[in-house]
């Protein structure tokens, strides 16, 4: 008989202001559910927004935190420290050929998109390569949507690669 998997609760606040009643909320519930589970709570700062992240503010959301006796169990995680990982993660996907570059816009992703129940699926449309007018004027740079050969929802990072 295998053992049951550890259970691990997060919170994960953007620093981009003080921690408000609601976050407070979030975090005390995922708190309780992880202790309640025994098992261990993370905290990871969502701080890859930089234009909306406000200096201090990560320091500000954890001294809340602890102040209301919420402890967590691990390491914080700081997305933006992750990058490196991020980027093997993707360039191994990109290798076994688990994703695609598509570049087409959000709204041309939207207007063609399959609708199924209340789910936007993106078609596929790049699947076979890259239209080559996205390179135009772009320098050699262009928003690139990463999509998964399995078909899923609308609305996954955009990354900007260079194009080849």
């Amino acid at each position: 008989m295998s053992t049951p998997a550890l259970y691990r609760g997060r919170f994960a606040p953007s620093p981009t202001g003080p921690l408000h009643f609601g976050s407070l909320v979030t975090a005390a519930c995922s708190y309780l559910d992880a202790k309640y589970h025994q098992g261990k709570w993370l905290v990871r700062i969502e701080d890859l927004d930089t234009p909306r992240t406000i200096k201090g503010a990560a320091d500000e959301i954890l001294s809340m935190l602890e102040a209301y006796g919420l402890q967590w169990d691990e390491n914080i995680i700081y997305q933006s420290q992750r990058t490196a990982a991020y980027e093997e993660t993707f360039h191994r996907l990109y290798e076994t050929g688990a994703v695609y570059p598509c570049a087409c816009s959000s709204k041309e992703i939207a207007d063609s998109a399959l609708h199924r129940g209340n789910e936007f699926v993106y078609p596929g449309t790049c699947r076979n390569g890259v239209r080559t007018s996205a390179r135009d004027g772009l320098g050699g740079f262009a928003p690139i949507l990463i999509c998964p050969v399995m078909p899923s929802r609308v609305g996954m990072a955009i990354l900007k690669m260079k194009m080849e």
